[in-house]
């Protein structure tokens, strides 16, 4: 018979108490010094998403919200961790290692990238899925499958933070826009308010009301998108109650901004615009103290009956696979790295750019129809920029013209600012519809070469043509003006060039009168030379 003595123990006695993953609270001691580091390592990749983040949430108002969802996706993963499954951790494959070294060396050019395009949202959704990626690679060597299908849903909520595609998120704004002020003006047929559409406005008796990004909802919203997705996951609601909450926040959101607006149309109406603009904020924070609270109630009726079953505590313990502590530090070093050699990158070729040549805008106020006019406060406070210059003039044709100049100081959302704000999405809000676009024109005035985007927009019965210029207070040696046009080429063409926090200035030109987009260039490069004036 063998001898007892040489008999493996019991798995479960032959582990040590602290490096059970069967314990109901998670604990820093139950990780040796390599699986420290790894979460280390990890946390940073999702400190540095957010960081990249942050920079959309500041300057897009309608994203907001993302200051709190790290927070709550950590709620969520703290919630879900006391009646997680038993642990099957993963086997280390070939696979799996493959994938953590692509995805970690992925980290490189995505922060070169990011440093110079941070307006560029596809990369954003990249940097999300790399660092999704990474925490369930890590999920399934500590847990295995069993763990990737637990906490996955928690760490997917974190990508609510990510703004939307460009294309998607100007689609759903424009048609909610539309669709709100059209319910709007058909509540005020009922109130006995004589209103007309024009886009996105209502024409009252009083003057004009935009139905802007606040007043569609748009905010509300996406807040109350990210509640919803919240509140499913923290109740675990099937797929049909998630359902349910998730169209019942659109259905809230539509109701109340349908009563604040139509509110706004009938103040503008009996009080004045000026008294509707004083209500303008306070409206809003009524709708999202109605609404938010609404959803919370809303899941608190459809959630389950009884809590998610708990761990047995009799469950057998499993430990930790070790990680070798070098493991730990190699991951914190890399990141480093690419901290260390972005900077660097950007350093170096900051250097070799070359001052783009200055200029300003003269005014003709020497027309005695000139009239010099103000971007309203509530615009200026969206585009964020350093100074605003505009004006209003007919030329000796007859042709109306009216313009702006905006400028941004160098700084970090610069060029972010800048790029967010273009004909092809203001004039859409404005009830124009775009006719055309014309491509780009590059013109000479007084030695200033200049590359505008052209594009025709019908208003009523109106057609208009508008000029758009954006310009940066610095440029790479030899850069041809019309290479920077917006493309993702381009962009990686500012990468290579080391281009970033760049000052930038828009011209923007509105001409109503030419009846060809030729005749409408004429027109321009005439104007051109009275107006642009080197400094």
């Amino acid at each position: 018979m063998p001898d007892p003595s040489q008999c493996p123990a019991p798995a479960a006695t032959a582990l040590p108490a602290d490096a059970a993953i069967g314990s109901p609270r998670f604990s820093w001691a139950r990780l040796g010094d390599g699986q420290t580091l790894v979460l280390l390592a990890l946390g940073v990749c999702w400190l540095l998403f957010f960081n990249e983040l942050r920079d959309e949430w500041q300057v897009n108002p309608q994203y907001g919200y993302g200051y709190v969802v790290p927070l709550l996706g950590a709620a969520l993963l703290w919630r879900r961790w006391p009646d997680r499954p038993l642990a099957s951790p993963g086997v280390s494959t070939g696979w799996l290692f493959v994938m953590v070294v692509g995805l970690l060396l992925l980290q490189l050019p995505l922060t070169l990238i990011l440093e110079a395009n941070p307006e560029w949202r596809m990369m954003y959704w990249v940097n999300g899925f790399q660092v999704v990626g990474l925490t369930g690679c890590l999920l399934y060597r500590w847990g295995g499958r069993p763990w990737v299908r637990h906490f996955g849903p928690a760490v997917a909520f974190m990508l609510i933070a990510v703004p939307w595609p460009m294309e998607w998120e100007q689609g759903i704004i424009q048609g909610l826009m539309r669709f709100v002020a059209g319910l709007t003006v058909e509540v005020a047929g009922v109130l006995n308010i004589a209103a007309l559409q024009h886009g996105n406005l209502i024409e009252v008796g009083a003057g004009t009301v935009g139905i802007d990004e606040a007043c569609s909802g748009i905010r509300s919203l996406q807040s109350a998108l990210m509640l919803s997705l919240f509140l499913g996951e923290m109740h675990r609601f099937s797929g049909v109650r998630r359902a349910v909450l998730i169209g019942a926040s659109l259905v809230f959101v539509l109701a109340a901004n349908l009563t604040r607006t139509s509110f706004l149309v009938w103040a503008a109406a009996n009080r004045g615009l000026h008294q509707m603009e004083a209500w303008h904020d306070a409206a809003g924070t009524v709708i999202m103290i109605i609404v938010l609270p609404s959803l919370m109630g809303l899941a608190w009726l459809i959630r389950p009956k009884g809590s998610p079953a708990e761990l047995l505590a009799e469950a057998p313990a499993v430990p930790f696979l070790p990680t070798p502590r070098w493991v730990g530090l190699w991951l914190i070093g890399w990141l480093l790295a690419v901290q260390v050699v972005t900077e660097g990158w950007y350093r170096s070729h900051e250097r070799e750019l070359v001052p783009n040549p200055r200029w300003t805008v003269a005014w003709p106020v020497g027309n005695p129809q000139f009239a010099k006019t103000t971007i309203p406060e509530v615009s200026l406070a969206i585009l964020r920029c350093s100074d605003s210059e505009a004006g209003a003039w007919p030329d000796d044709t007859g042709d109306q013209w009216s313009g702006f100049l905006l400028r941004w100081n160098p700084g970090k959302n610069s060029e972010q600012l800048a790029k967010g704000h273009r004909p092809d999405i203001c004039f859409p809000a404005a009830g124009a519809k775009l006719v055309e676009d014309f491509g780009r024109v590059t013109l000479v005035a007084n030695g200033i070469t200049l590359t505008f985007s052209h594009q025709s927009f019908e208003t009523g019965t109106k057609l208009i043509q508008v000029f758009h210029c954006l310009w940066a207070d610095r440029i790479a040696p030899h850069e041809d003006p019309l290479a920077d046009d917006g493309s993702q080429a381009s962009r990686l063409r500012a990468v290579l060039a080391g281009k970033r926090n760049l000052g930038q200035k828009v011209l923007e030109l509105v001409v109503q009168g030419p009846d060809s987009s030729e005749a409408a260039v004429a027109a321009l490069k005439e104007q051109l030379a009275g107006l642009i004036r080197p400094q």
